[in-house]
Order: C-alpha cells, then sequence, then structure tokens
C-alpha cells in the first residue's frame, strides 16, 4: 500500500541544507545506528533494514543490514519517494508496482519485493533520510508494527540531533557526553515504550528485569515491583508451557541471539494466554551485553480465532452438508467438498461469483433470491428453499441458510452459506399433497355418496314403515296383522342395519359429535324397555328395569347417542336369549353438585360369550363364533360402534360372561346435572293441544305427504302439503302455520334456501314459526346448516310416529318456541 507519492518538494534546496548542517553525511559507522537497524531486522523479523539519508544525487547508507551497498542513485530508490511526505511508505509487492518492477534493487541481488519506510523529519519539517525494512517476499505490516516503526524513526532522529550536538562540545567533554547521549536514549526509548500498546520489557546484562511498560501490567497482571530483579521466564511459566521451548529460548540468550516466538504463558491470576514475544540483545562498545529489549504482543484472541477457524475446516471438510464462504458482496471465496459432489462445480468455477448466478441460471425464484441478498447486504441472517440446477442440467432443489459474519465496526465482512439437497423431501412433500388432495377428493365423495344414500334409501323406507304403522293402525284383519308385522319387523331391521353402516362410517371420520341437552334418564329407560317388548316376547323372554330411584330427575347429555347404546346392548342380550331373563340396572354411584356419575348394566342368561372370544367382539364385522351371523343376523357392527360412541363419552366397556351361562355388559357415564326440565319430557303427548292445529308438511315425495297426512290427521292435526319450496313460500306468505315440516331434498329450492327465504321475510311470524326439518341424511354439516337457515329441529326418516308426537307436544305446548339447537 503506497502512501506517499515521490514528488520532489518545493523547498528542495532548503531541506539539502537543513541535511548538510548536521555533518552525518560520509561518517564512520556508529553502534547507536547499527543497533536501532539490527532492533527493526528483529522487531519486524525481516532480513534487511537500514538508515539513509537523501542527499542531491544519492541514497548514502548511514546503517545497513542486508544490503552490500553503501551508497546507490537517489533516482533508483525506494526513499526518493518517502521523503516526499510525512508518513510511513509501505510497497506490499515491488513486483506489482509499475514505479519499482524494474527497478535493480529488485530484478537482481538481494531481490527486494518488500520495501516500508519512515521518513526522518527534523523539528523544522525536513525529511532528511528514511528509516527502513524490507524483506525479499511480499508482506505487510500491521497498525502495531508501523507505530513502532514511527517511534524508531523518531528515536533515528535523536541520535542524529545528538550527533550533530555531538560535533559542537569541546573534545575534553566528549566521553562525558557520550555517557549522557547513552543515558538520554535509554529514556527516550523508555518513554516510546510507555507510549505503545504492546508490552516492553528491559533485562539488564543477566537478563534480570529492570523496567517494564504500563501494557505489561496490562496483559500480564504482573507490576514493576513483582518482576523488578527477576527472570521474567520464571513468572510467567505453568503447568502447559512449552519448557522445551523454553530452554531454546535461554539458549539463544546467552548466545547473544535475537529471537521471536509464540508461546502459552500465565497471568499473574494464572489465567492462560497465548502472547508472541520478540526478544534483541543490545550490545556496548566492547560488544558485550549491555541490555535485552522483549516486546510481549498478546494474540490469545488471534490463537483462538485460528483455532475455531481450523475446527471449522476439518468439520466443513468432513459434513455432507455443503458449505460455501462469501465476500460480503455474496461473491464466492471457497466451497467444501460436499457443495462440489452436490452441485457438480469445482470450486473454481464457482469462485467469485455469486452462488445463486450459477445454481439458478434459468432464474427460479429470483424474487427470493434478491430479497435473501438484501437482508445479507443488511447484516440480517435468512433461510431459504430455492429451486437450482446443477452443472449437468439436473433440477435440484436446495435448502440454504445464510449467516453474516460481522466485523469491529458491525459492518458485514464475510458470508457463511450452509446448503443442503432437499430434492427427495420436496418431492415427498409434492406427493403428500398430491395424496391430501385425492383424499380429500375421495372424501367429498365418499360424503356425497352418504348423503345421497341416506337419502335414497331411508325415503323408500319411510313409505315401508310408515304404511305398515297406517296398515296395523286401522283395524287390519287378524289373517294380515302377523304378515304386516314381519313386514315391519324387516323395515326395522333393515333402517337398523342402514344406521350401522352410517353411523360408523361417520365415526370413522371423526364428523360425529355429542349433542348435550337436558332429558329425563328415567323416562329414556321406560321408552327403552317399552319399545323392545315385541321382540321379548318373540323368544318368550323378560325384560326388566331396575333404576335408582336416586339418579336426579333431569341430567344433561346426548340422548340419542345413550339411547343408541343401550339398544345395542339389549337388543343383543335379547337376541341372544331364549326363555330367559334380560335385566337394565341403573344406579348412581357418585354425584355432586354439578356432576353425576351413574353406571349402566345389561344383563342376560343367554348364550354367553367364549373367553377367548371376548377380546374380538368390540372388532368391526366380528362376532363371538362364525355360525351367530348365520343363525342370530346382525352385521357385526354393533357393538364395534357401541365401544366407539362410548370412547366419544371418555367412558370404557367392562364385559363378564360364562359360556352357555350369560352375559353382564356395563359402564360408567358421567352427567352434568340440571333443574330444568327438558321441554319434550316435562309436556308429555297430550292429544288435546293438537286439536285445530295447522301443520304443513314440504316434500317432492308424495308418498311421504301420504303417510304424513295419514299419521297427523288422526291426531286432530290439519295438515297442508307443499311438493317444492316456491310453493311453500307462498303458502306460508298466505296461511298461519303453527309449525312446517320441511324437507331437505327437493328440486328447485331445496329445503335450506326454503327456511332461509321464510326467515329473512319481514315480520315476526316468519321469524318464529317453528321449521323442522324431515330429513334422510346423518351428515354433521347437515346438521351445521339447520341451524344456519334458521330451522329449529329435524326429525330423521324414517320417522317413529312416538317420535314426532312428542316433538310435536314440545313445540305446540310450549308458551315460548325456542330453538332445539
Amino acid at each position: 500500500m503506497l502512501q506517499n507519492s515521490g514528488v520532489l518538494s518545493n523547498h528542495e534546496h532548503d531541506r539539502l541544507c537543513a541535511l548538510h548542517a548536521y555533518h552525518i553525511l560520509d561518517t564512520p559507522a556508529e553502534s547507536s545506528f547499527d543497533n536501532l537497524v539490527n532492533l527493526a531486522t528483529q522487531i519486524f523479523n525481516m532480513p534487511i533494514a537500514f538508515i539513509s539519508l537523501i542527499d542531491e544525487k544519492r541514497q548514502w547508507f548511514k546503517s545497513s543490514i542486508g544490503l552490500n551497498d553503501k551508497e546507490m542513485p537517489r533516482e533508483a530508490s525506494f526513499c526518493e519517494h518517502t521523503i516526499g511526505g510525512t508518513d510511513i511508505m509501505e510497497v506490499c509487492d515491488t513486483l506489482l508496482d509499475n514505479r519499482f518492477s524494474t527497478y535493480g534493487i529488485v530484478t537482481e541481488e538481494p531481490f527486494v519485493r518488500y520495501y516500508a519506510g519512515a521518513p526522518l523529519i527534523d523539528e523544522d519539517g525536513f525529511a532528511l533520510g528514511t528509516l527502513c525494512v524490507a524483506d525479499s517476499k511480499p508482506n505487510e505490516l500491521s497498525d502495531l508494527q508501523k507505530d513502532i516503526l514511527r517511534n524508531l524513526a523518531k528515536e533515528v532522529m535523536v541520535h542524529i540531533k545528538l550527533k550533530k550536538k555531538e560535533q559542537e562540545i569541546a573534545a575534553n567533554a566528549l566521553r562525558l557526553e557520550e555517557t549522557k547521549k547513552l543515558e538520554s536514549d535509554r529514556m527516550k526509548l523508555s518513554f516510546v515504550a510507555s507510549k505503545i500498546n504492546n508490552a516492553v520489557v528491559i533485562n539488564d546484562s543477566n537478563n534480570l528485569v529492570t523496567w517494564v511498560n504500563a501494557a505489561f501490567e496490562k496483559i500480564t497482571g504482573f507490576t514493576l515491583e513483582d518482576v523488578k530483579g527477576k527472570r521474567l521466564s520464571d513468572l510467567i511459566t505453568g503447568p502447559k508451557t512449552d519448557m522445551e521451548l523454553l530452554d531454546e529460548v535461554r539458549r539463544l540468550t546467552e548466545k547473544r541471539q535475537s529471537f521471536t516466538i509464540d508461546m502459552l504463558a500465565y497471568r499473574k491470576d494464572k489465567r492462560e494466554i497465548w502472547v508472541s514475544l520478540y526478544n534483541t540483545v543490545v550490545l556496548d562498545e566492547e560488544g558485550n551485553v549491555d541490555a535485552e529489549i522483549e516486546i510481549i504482543i498478546d494474540i490469545t484472541d488471534k490463537k483462538k480465532a485460528e483455532e475455531e477457524l481450523m475446527l471449522l475446516s476439518l468439520v466443513a471438510s468432513k459434513t455432507d452438508t455443503g458449505v460455501s464462504i462469501q465476500d460480503k458482496e455474496g461473491r464466492t471465496t471457497w466451497v467444501n467438498k460436499s457443495l462440489e459432489r452436490m452441485t457438480g462445480y469445482t470450486m473454481k468455477e464457482l469462485r467469485g461469483h455469486q452462488m445463486g448466478n450459477i445454481l439458478s441460471p434459468n432464474f427460479y425464484d429470483q424474487d427470493l433470491i434478491e430479497e435473501s441478498r438484501n437482508k445479507s447486504l443488511n447484516s440480517q441472517s435468512y433461510s431459504i428453499e430455492v429451486l437450482g440446477e446443477k452443472k449437468d442440467g439436473t433440477p435440484i432443489w436446495f435448502s440454504i441458510s445464510n449467516t453474516p459474519i460481522l466485523n469491529s465496526r458491525g459492518m458485514v465482512e464475510r458470508q457463511i452459506d450452509l446448503i443442503s439437497d432437499i430434492t427427495q423431501r420436496k418431492q415427498v412433500e409434492k406427493e403428500m399433497i398430491e395424496a391430501k388432495e385425492q383424499a380429500l377428493k375421495l372424501s367429498q365423495a365418499k360424503q356425497m355418496f352418504l348423503s345421497v344414500m341416506s337419502h335414497e334409501i331411508r325415503t323408500p323406507l319411510n313409505a315401508v314403515i310408515g304404511m305398515t304403522h297406517l296398515l296395523l293402525d286401522n283395524d287390519p284383519k287378524i289373517s294380515q296383522i302377523d304378515d304386516l308385522n314381519i313386514l315391519r319387523f324387516s323395515g326395522e331391521n333393515l333402517l337398523h342395519i342402514i344406521n350401522d353402516i352410517l353411523d360408523f362410517t361417520k365415526i370413522e371420520t371423526g364428523k360425529m359429535e355429542l349433542e348435550i341437552f337436558p332429558f329425563s334418564l328415567k323416562t329414556l329407560a321406560n321408552d327403552i324397555i317399552h319399545s323392545l317388548q315385541v321382540n321379548v316376547k318373540k323368544n318368550s323372554n323378560e325384560l326388566r328395569l331396575i333404576f335408582d330411584q336416586n339418579i336426579p330427575a333431569q341430567v344433561s347429555g346426548d340422548k340419542n347417542r345413550l339411547y343408541q347404546i343401550l339398544m345395542n346392548f339389549l337388543g343383543n342380550a335379547i337376541k341372544f336369549t331364549d326363555k330367559g331373563l334380560v335385566q337394565l340396572r341403573i344406579q348412581l354411584i357418585e354425584e355432586n353438585d354439578s356432576e353425576a356419575v351413574i353406571r349402566f348394566e345389561v344383563e342376560d342368561n343367554g348364550i354367553g360369550i367364549p373367553k377367548d372370544k371376548q377380546q374380538y367382539i368390540f372388532e368391526t364385522f366380528t362376532q363371538a363364533k362364525t355360525d351367530i351371523s348365520r343363525k342370530y343376523g346382525g352385521t357385526g357392527l354393533g357393538l364395534a360402534i357401541t365401544k366407539k360412541l362410548l370412547d366419544m363419552f371418555n367412558s370404557e366397556i367392562t364385559v363378564e360372561s360364562t359360556e352357555g351361562k350369560g352375559t353382564t355388559f356395563s359402564f360408567d357415564m358421567r352427567f352434568s346435572r340440571t333443574h330444568e326440565q327438558s321441554l319434550a319430557s316435562a309436556l308429555g303427548p297430550e292429544m288435546s293441544v293438537f286439536i285445530g292445529k295447522k301443520i304443513l308438511v314440504v316434500d317432492d315425495n308424495e308418498i311421504n305427504i301420504l303417510i304424513a297426512k295419514r299419521i297427523l290427521s288422526k291426531w286432530g292435526l290439519e295438515i297442508d302439503a307443499a311438493i317444492n319450496g316456491y310453493e311453500a313460500i307462498d303458502k306460508i306468505m298466505t296461511i298461519h302455520y303453527d309449525l312446517v315440516f320441511m324437507d331437505i331434498k327437493m328440486p328447485g329450492l331445496d329445503g335450506f334456501e326454503t327456511a332461509g327465504i321464510i326467515r329473512d321475510i319481514s315480520g315476526l311470524y316468519y321469524k318464529e314459526v317453528p321449521i323442522i326439518a324431515l330429513t334422510a341424511s346423518t351428515l354433521k354439516n347437515d346438521h351445521y346448516k339447520f341451524k344456519e337457515c334458521g330451522m329449529n329441529g329435524h326429525v330423521l326418516k324414517p320417522f317413529n310416529p312416538e317420535e314426532i308426537k312428542q316433538l310435536l307436544s314440545g313445540f305446540l305446548s310450549a308458551e315460548t318456541l325456542e330453538s332445539q339447537y
């Protein structure tokens, strides 16, 4: 790095007059100057050093090491340029500088490749000459070394001025003056040493410490009082000190040889530090050791950085992850072998280029790349996934994590990228997304299939079961009663099988949720026992209910799911028992102000279940014996559905069974207590409230309308019908109805849309008239739609007349109509 221009001063004549006034040109060699030159070579560890003075035509060497000539032409010298400025001139590589590359001292012995010189400036500001160091290889001084060179140049100037004064002193005071000069030199050296940041130690001829500067105490923790009169090496050694190296240092000292070493030392507090030690020997006029000067630099941080760099280099060379180091502009300076293998590019091909321009030649995700580069320039790390190409054009996905390295000023100095090949992961993610989309389509298709099948199967079943109830209620012939009962049983059995399949599908797909409402557990149990009496009598069984009277009158829970669970257990018990006893026992286990735990037990003395089969009966499409289905019928889904329903209640089933003696199923269920009486159970089916009430049945199926009219008109209700949504809206706007039964699946306007339009009509009647959905669908989404469009409840096709009667009692008897949702 060049700091001076070498242009001749405008005051060259005055400078030459000042130089000649010192009377130093062509004087004999002097040890004071030689010692300074020698000290310079030792401090800077360079083979060439000299003190030169520049007169009109030549560069004359007052003292030199490494040069054979005493002088050289001024125009062929480096120092001609140095005296043109006021600070150090440095040429890191002479062959790269056109001004000096052809100089004889460069092209011939001693082949100078590096030069650094400090001008010797007197107190009037004239540059008389230079103090220089040179090397046969390129080099560069640190800021600390430059400070030392400046101080040594000042010291040379001090010597020159002192020499001038010596010439003015009388001969009889010459020896005394030389003694004073030596003392002055030492004082000035101490002054220089006290001003630099590195530790300076002065030892006497016996290698005992005589003086240290303030920086020594800061670096080592030792004061002058701690070390004065002692050997420094005895104080700074410890368990890990290289004693062989220390012995070599002592031998060099005894041989009056200067040296430079790096060694592990110990502070006064025994903390380890690494130091770089420059040692030089000062001789008197007789050639004896007069003193030793040691300059100590703390290089602990440098050593740590070197160790970390070595470790990083080792890790980067061994890891399978690609590693790239870039300059602050993002241009690649180094990559490891893994990145070369990953991309197909060599370090030579990547060096000097921005990685994105090489690996993304087609500018995949270029906006993302530019955004990332801006982050790194703003000292921000980032992680991105980007598509690129290998050298052979093969697409490859990269995961890149970038970390900027900041200098002491907080500016980006370089960047490190960790790069992984995530092509396989991206392929898996793509396949997973495609699979998810496919699964979603299948799920939607399945939902549509369930909705359609639920509607298409339940609609004719509604006609079959409904007409059977009507025929049985219309005084059939005695010879027809058995046939009609068989027809009703077959229809209801088919409905039960369909419900099992649809319920199981909903549970498996997570579409079923519990619906919590207040109800009377005693009423539910009595209804179940009553409804099963026909099946009980067929096998000549007896069905009993044992109900604990301490159970609260009202509890909150999912009444429908509990009904389904008990019907499954009791249905199986009745089916597998002949001329026996089936009991439903309901008992209060524990209660508090907010909750009650109730145990349900279904006990029979039927065929029982073998021990080795009891663990399989809750699996889908599985029965205890292979001939069970053939002999007793059933899908094998009932207990599987029951177990999953109980899982939703956080309840477990206990089975106790002995083959040939009977089975007991039991489970505990936790209910919230409520002091409110449910509307339907409180009012009961009082037929008198039906008389004169107008009901509108909206259904596009004429059979469904016929069945509804037959059943509802028997209870004193006035029934009107509409076959589509448009007709229903017209009638509701014309006639005041007390309740509307609304089919969901209709051409044109479906039930949801029709109900929504009715609720949007202004007027209190249109907002409050009860609208009950008639639906064959059991899908969870439909339940949400009931509430969204303003419906008050729903009845599942095929409907049971008793359920319809109970629902009507609730709505037609209430003074204030409330939504069931």
